[in-house]
């Protein structure tokens, strides 16, 4: 574990992905897409419950705190262009994530004998559906 480290210039969240991507000599967009699915799609194997769900952000936390921080050492236009990616991604996430709360606020407030409903009978890929492609096209405009 040595040689593993953060980089905190390229960091979206933590830096944890970028630096992973970078000492193994991967594209960090793709790995980073790779990694957000997996924490999706690791929600849905059947009959792990919510025990399972909350394993890969666990293991983010853990890698955050363990690996020590590394930065590249950018100009400050560099630096500039960085946090303005990380606000894109940032704004895109949070798109996503309204997109996914309006429609069930809005059923929680006028059809509330239809909300449990929604929920136990549509499949939930489908309800996270909206978030998943905002934070995806954050990723990828983030770079």
């Amino acid at each position: 574990m040595k040689d593993y480290y953060r980089l905190t210039d390229e960091a979206l969240v933590a830096g944890v992905i970028a630096g992973l991507s970078e000492k193994w000599k991967i594209n960090r967009v793709g790995f980073r897409i790779a990694m957000f699915m997996v924490f999706v799609l690791v929600n849905f194997i059947p009959g792990t419950g919510m025990g399972i769900s909350i394993l890969p952000l666990l293991l983010y936390t853990v890698a955050w705190m363990a690996l020590p921080a590394r930065e590249q050492g950018l100009t400050d236009s560099q630096l500039r262009k960085k946090i303005e990616s990380r606000k894109s991604f940032y704004n895109y996430a949070m798109l996503g994530v309204t997109g996914n709360l309006i429609p069930l606020i809005a059923m929680g407030i006028f059809y509330q004998d239809q909300l449990l409903l929604l929920l136990f009978t549509v499949p939930v890929f489908l309800l996270l559906l909206p978030a998943t492609v905002f934070i995806i096209a954050g990723i990828v405009k983030a770079g």
